[in-house]
């Protein structure tokens, strides 16, 4: 070899390796994470270092397209380098497996980088392989371009048919079941070819992207092979990460000529439109033999009502020359050829239908297609675009229809089958044609006498026995024809779900890009000259002479319709001054403290509905029967419909202004303050007077025009309505306006000022966010959010008025009740009613029942709020679903990374952890956001509503409720706030490190704090105290009033609340009183004088105590003669009670008792008497009184 070849070897061989290496960076980076998520490159790693499994397949490299040179790929027989065999890599790898005298990290180690070795060194003959496939297939390119060139142009206009009308059934069925076959079939290759074409776009691209990222890959390996390996790797290792490297580079070169191969090839079949030709090929062959199928279909039907048709003939010819007795076998098989007809007619309906269905089906699936390919491209984000989806959106199927075929087709079905299966039991019993015939004549024999059949009977049974035959074929028929039209109606079903779900995925698929896609142009100043150009309006003369002529025609043609609208209008007028006046009158009646029914709320909202509907149902009526006459001028119908829309809006806002009239709802029924419902009154006035008319405009317009042509003009009016909204709303809702003062002026106002900074900008800023989003584009997008933002509007005061009511129902039913409760009072006669003014009964009763009142009332305004809420959220539900595809493309924007382990499955069936990055997006902010929103709310609301709904249904007691209803506050607060910070990738294996150190410290610093909240636990599970118990701590006596997570309250008997840490009521000594046994026991010491009879008295005292309800039986009362004192004779009484509720009363009695009986019996209650006796007096006492002073 002369020096020149050498130094050309060489060369070649640098730039061979050195382009294997740019290759081999493909899908790794040269940071340590991206080393230990693909395991084709393990970074070498140091002698004591343990090694990271991950089984992870490597990434399937994608091809280069041709547009960039790729140099050629030297043969791997001309590398330098001899590579290892696959045998001789699979043998490395057995003794490393069998060598135990290795380090568990070096061999772990090992094992990865053979076995990743095996792995590449077997795609190097697969890439050869796929090389040498694609540089023959070129050559054979333009051969079957022309085949399949050649075999559309010779196909023809239609399919022949094998059959004919002359062709027997059996025949015809035959070849539709062939030709079905055949179709499906063919429906699969032209579905093939499609998605090829599809897929040798994408794989195109995947090409180019390879080819940016070959330096790279280069740089990585040549680097990984040049440096030296690290201090203290084995050389083993060392050996091993060698041979992988330069496996790994071959492979790469292999990979780079296959991949120049394959584009080489896509070249060759896009010069020829090879995959082109090849799906207009089986697009027609399928349009053709569907066709076939069609004519088939028409050919069997025709054939089997023919068929019918002259049985059915036959029969009635029969039935003329046949005996009588022997007509209602003919009628049976007459009515089953009738159905077989009706069966048949039914079957050709469902057939057609099902082909109507595939069509749109397909034509469904296609613009899904065209648009997906589109959107990749530039073209995807022009207005064009949007426009285009608008227009499409508008023109997908009514999937609302198919839902209810599929409904209606539900008992259609099921009666289809019942028929079926009574028709096979009717076939099955003429299996014996001879047992039945026999059995029918005796029944014949039964009805006429064997004189009248005489010698007739033979040709009687020989004709029955032809009649039985024609009905069996007749049954055959008859279930081969439910059969058919069963799989048919199968069919069509699982074509409209299939076309439902399509469309779904599909409209969903068009909001999801359209709504954040700029649908028009922005607008400039030019633009609004076009406000005062005459061209700019689209109404000419003949609009406005065609819409009365119009009119006048739906007068002529439904004179009754339109009379009884306007006498209904007339009547309404009329009405509506009585209304006025009736409203004041139910406005007193609402007033007065003695009214206690609902009727006068209702049947004002009744009211108020005649008065604010004769205007809007008028232009709702005349748009209704405009929007009917059959008309091409396009002006009337965009009237029409715009009559009818305003008219509902005007309705629905002059309602709500006169719920705020005087006297009406909100002024008389719910207690609202009359200058608050003035304000309100006037202020929606304005909104009718000058909004309204924008927003007619603005609707006509939008159904005058189509998405195409849209005109400036219909954007300018939204933005301005816009404004003048955020300005209307900015005065009605100010915090400092007169009205929102007066509003916060009322009772339970509280939240609505504290929430003032959400609600306020919400309904002022969020107008003019979409005036700007309309004027510079985004049209559609703030036209569908500014309808929604009304519909919510009217909603929210739909919600409001119904709770009003509620709470109005309540107060009324509240009022009835005491009412009726001080009626049973007086009316039971009792002693204390007697001595009692009705004054005073009333500040009895409610002295008596103020606490369990208040908690009622509590508890049902809880429970009408709840209630509220649920239409509520059905409601915007409803109003907002649709959005909801919108939203989902924010998912799509990634605001930062988590990083999660997942359990993978590898290709051998392994499961390894691996470490992925998963995107946190604005959707997973929103949704961590409501949550921490709803846990907030939930762990304050859910436990008292789920104590008032369930836990005082079931029984349970105060204290086991209060115990219940914590956990479930601390479970929902837990489970809430976890939800929430995982949905912004805090995983619990992130951060318990720094919970496990933050719980470190607090627990020494918050010591006390943690061991009270321990101690709260305790006390709730192990009910060592609780809510309702009468306890003795340190001295203070009272009823335990709260359980929290740091303290307890103890409320004693002067109503002062004694704050004691759970710690003390768990570790420290506690007297609970009714713990276990509410039983307590009262001691009365008595002492009597001398002289007393003991007996007298000890009786005396069980009497007093067998007089008194709430002292116990048993245990018995005990009454002592405990000794003699002093001055007295000491007896001891001591009795038991069943609870310490009445203790302080019957001590009181029992004292106030024992006093009474002792005083009536003449025993007296002794008491101590002393003796003073003087023995010294001072000077000058000597008895004389003492002389006043001057």
């Amino acid at each position: 070899m002369s020096m020149k070849s050498f130094i050309s070897l060489t060369v070649r061989f640098d730039f061979s390796q050195l382009l294997l290496a740019t290759i081999s960076l493909l899908g790794f980076v040269s940071t340590a994470a991206a080393q230990e998520a693909s395991p084709l490159f393990p970074p070498p790693l140091p002698a004591q270092s343990t090694p990271v499994p991950d089984s992870t397949p490597i990434p399937t490299s994608t091809p280069v397209p041709t547009s960039t040179p790729v140099p050629d790929a030297e043969p791997a027989e001309s590398a330098l380098i001899s590579l290892p065999t696959v045998e001789e890599l699979q043998a490395k790898l057995k003794m490393v497996e069998s060598d135990e005298s290795l380090e568990p990290a070096l061999k772990e180690q090992l094992l990865q980088t053979y076995r990743i070795a095996i792995e590449s060194r077997q795609k190097i003959d697969t890439h050869k392989k796929r090389a040498v496939d694609n540089r023959e297939a070129i050559p054979k390119v333009p051969e079957k371009a022309a085949i399949d060139q050649a075999e559309y142009k010779d196909l023809p206009e239609q399919y022949p048919l094998s059959v004919t009308k002359s062709s027997e059934l059996s025949d015809i069925d035959q070849a539709l079941t062939t030709a079905e076959a055949e179709l499906r079939d063919w429906e699969a290759k032209k579905a093939q070819a499609d998605q090829a074409q599809i897929q040798r776009n994408l794989l195109r691209k995947q090409f180019l992207e390879l080819q940016v990222s070959q330096p790279d890959r280069i740089k990585d390996l040549q680097t990984k092979l040049t440096s030296p390996p690290p201090a203290g790797q084995s050389p083993r290792l060392t050996q091993a990460l060698t041979d992988l490297y330069n496996i790994q580079l071959q492979m790469l070169n292999e990979e780079t000529a296959a991949v120049k191969e394959e584009l080489n090839l896509y070249d060759a079949e896009r010069a020829v439109k090879k995959l082109t030709t090849k799906l207009e090929l089986w697009t027609k062959k399928v349009d053709l033999q569907r066709k076939k199928v069609e004519q088939l279909q028409q050919l069997k039907t025709e054939k089997k009502l023919k068929e019918n048709m002259d049985a059915l003939k036959e029969l009635k010819e029969e039935s003329n020359t046949t005996l009588p007795v022997l007509q209602p076998y003919i009628d049976e098989i007459e009515a089953y050829t009738t159905r077989i007809n009706e069966l048949v007619d039914l079957n050709e309906e469902a057939q057609a239908r099902n082909a109507e269905v595939k069509l749109l089906l397909e034509d469904v699936n296609e613009s899904e297609k065209k648009t997906e390919e589109l959107e990749n491209t530039e073209a995807g984000k022009s207005e064009g675009f949007a426009l285009s989806l608008l227009r499409q959106l508008y023109e997908l199927p009514n999937i609302e229809e198919h839902r209810t075929e599929i409904q209606a087709r539900k008992p259609v079905m099921s009666e289809t089958t019942f028929e079926q299966i009574e028709f096979g039991s009717e076939k099955k019993k003429l299996i014996d044609v001879d047992a039945v015939v026999n059995e029918q004549m005796e029944e014949i024999k039964k009805k006429v006498d064997d004189s009248e059949l005489g010698i007739f009977e033979q040709s009687v049974k020989a004709k029955l026995r032809e009649i039985i035959f024609r009905k069996k074929e007749t049954l055959d028929s008859l279930e081969a024809t439910y059969t058919d039209l069963l799989e048919t109606l199968t069919v069509l079903d699982a074509n409209q779900r299939s076309l439902i779900e399509t469309v779904d995925d599909y409209r969903n698929y068009i909001r999801k890009r359209i709504f954040w896609t700029r649908s028009d142009k922005a607008l400039g100043l030019g633009d609004l000259s076009t406000l005062f150009q005459r061209d700019s309006y689209p109404v000419t003369k003949e609009d406005l002479v065609a819409v009365p002529t119009n009119y006048l025609q739906d007068l002529q043609q439904h004179k009754l319709i339109n009379g009884l609208g306007f006498a209904i209008f007339i009547l309404l007028v009329v009405l509506r001054f009585q209304a006025v006046r009736e409203l004041s009158v139910l406005a007193d009646i609402a007033r007065k403290n003695s009214a206690s029914q609902i009727w006068p709320t209702l049947r004002a909202m009744l009211l108020t509905a005649v008065i604010a509907a004769p205007l809007p149902m008028l232009l709702w009526f005349v748009g209704w029967r405009l929007g009917e006459v059959e008309t091409n001028n396009n002006f009337s119908n965009a009237l029409a419909e715009t009559l009818k829309r305003i008219g509902l809006i005007f309705g629905m806002i002059e309602f709500f202004r006169q719920v705020c009239r005087r006297h009406g709802l909100l002024d008389a029924h719910f207690n609202g303050p009359n200058v608050m419902s003035a304000r309100i009154r006037h202020k929606m006035y304005e909104m009718i007077v000058i909004l309204l008319p924008i927003f007619f405009v603005v609707t006509f317009l939008n159904e005058l025009t189509t998405d195409l042509d849209r005109l400036p003009l219909e954007r300018i009016f939204f933005a301005v309505g816009m404004v003048l909204t955020g300005i209307f709303a900015h005065r009605l809702l100010n915090p400092r306006g007169s009205l929102m003062r007066e509003v916060f002026l009322q009772k339970n106002s509280a939240p609505i000022s504290k929430t003032r900074w959400i609600w306020y900008p919400l309904a002022t800023v969020f107008p003019i966010v979409l005036a700007i989003m309309a004027w510079i584009g985004y049209y559609y997008t703030a036209s569908q959010l500014a309808w929604r933002m009304s519909e919510t509007t009217i909603h929210i005061c739909v919600i409001l008025l119904i709770w009003g009511i509620a709470l109005r129902w309540y107060r009324m039913f509240q009022r009835w009740f005491h009412i009726y409760v001080l009626r049973e009072r007086m009316r039971m006669g009792t002693e204390e009613a007697q001595s009692q003014t009705l004054e005073g009964q009333r500040v009895k009763l409610e002295q008596e029942s103020r606490i369990a009142e208040d908690d009622r009332k509590i508890q049902t305004l809880r429970l009408i709020n709840f209630l509220i809420m649920i239409p509520f959220v059905v409601g915007l539900w409803n109003i907002w679903s649709d959005i909801l595809p919108a939203v989902a493309y924010l998912d799509e924007i990634e605001l930062w990374s988590s990083y999660v382990k997942k359990e993978v499955t590898g290709a051998d069936g392994s499961i390894s952890l691996q470490t992925t990055s998963e995107a946190i997006t604005p959707v997973n902010l929103f949704i961590a956001i409501i949550a921490g929103m709803l846990t907030f709310g939930l762990s304050r609301n859910l436990p008292g509503m789920i104590d008032f709904v369930v836990l005082q249904r079931i029984g349970f007691d105060a204290s086991l409720r209060y115990a219940f209803t914590s956990v479930i506050g601390y479970i929902a607060t837990f489970v809430g706030t976890t939800y929430a910070f995982g949905m912004l990738g805090f995983r619990w294996e992130q951060i318990q490190w720094l919970a496990a150190a933050l719980m470190f410290g607090l627990s020494f610093g918050l010591q006390e704090i943690f061991a009270n909240f321990i101690s709260g636990l305790i006390i709730l599970f192990e009910r060592p105290v609780r809510i309702g118990d009468i306890v003795t701590i340190e001295g203070v006596r009272g009823i335990v009033t709260k359980i929290r997570i740091r303290a307890s309250t103890i409320t004693d008997w002067d109503r002062k609340e004694y704050l004691v840490p759970n710690k003390e009521l768990v570790t420290g000594r506690l007297l609970n009183w009714t713990l276990s046994d509410t039983l307590n026991r009262v001691t009365i010491p008595v002492g009597v004088a001398y002289g007393s009879d003991t007996d007298r008295v000890r009786e005396l005292l069980f009497e007093i105590a067998r007089e008194n309800e709430h002292i116990l039986n048993e245990p018995a009362t005990l009454v002592t003669f405990e000794g003699f004192g002093d001055s007295t004779l000491n007896f001891v009484m001591r009795v038991y009670l069943g609870a310490m509720d009445n203790r302080l009363d019957t001590i009181h009695w029992l004292h106030s008792t024992i006093h009474r009986r002792f005083m009536q019996e003449g025993i007296e209650i002794a008491f101590p008497q002393r003796d003073l006796h003087i023995r010294s007096v001072p000077a000058g006492w000597n008895g004389t009184p003492a002389s006043s002073s001057p």
